[in-house]
């Protein structure tokens, strides 16, 4: 078992429109043996993508400057599309590799720039897995804290 945060090379990912094609995943949380992984896939390729370090809300992303990780080129995190595995599918599937990790910083920005961008479109068994109910009573509580002392 991974911890959140780790980056997988997934050479046969099944993309969500049916292509298959080799993709870089982010793991979001740190399953338990019977949990499902939930993944986001990443992307070097900028098209129309801003390039501001960070979350980006309106456009469902996270960007990564090249050289700041593992990542060695510009990267965007879509965070628009969660893929979901269960121990047993990770375990068996063929042409996926662990890559490297991010800092627990950086994973933190991650999933909270997708419950930014994507809150509404989480289901609940995910946010419950990205965000464990102690986790998050922390959070409202820190952002509560923040609140009081701007």
């Amino acid at each position: 078992m991974q911890p959140r945060g780790t980056i997988y090379h997934d050479s046969q990912l099944v993309f969500h429109n049916g292509v298959v094609g080799k993709k870089y995943l982010i793991l979001l949380n740190t399953p338990s043996p019977k949990e499902p992984y939930i993944f986001v896939k990443t992307t070097s390729q900028k098209k129309d993508k801003p390039s501001t370090p960070g979350c980006i809300k309106d456009r469902s992303l996270f960007f990564i400057p090249a050289g700041k990780t593992f990542f060695t080129l510009d990267t965007w995190v879509q965070l628009y599309e969660l893929y979901e595995f269960t121990p047993q599918e990770i375990d068996s599937k063929k042409g996926i590799t662990v890559e490297g990790s991010l800092d627990v910083k950086m994973i933190d920005d991650i999933v909270n720039c997708l419950f930014e961008a994507e809150e509404d479109n989480i289901t609940p068994i995910h946010k419950d897995l990205l965000r464990p109910p102690m986790q998050d009573s922390l959070l409202k509580l820190e952002q509560k804290y923040d609140d009081d002392r701007s």
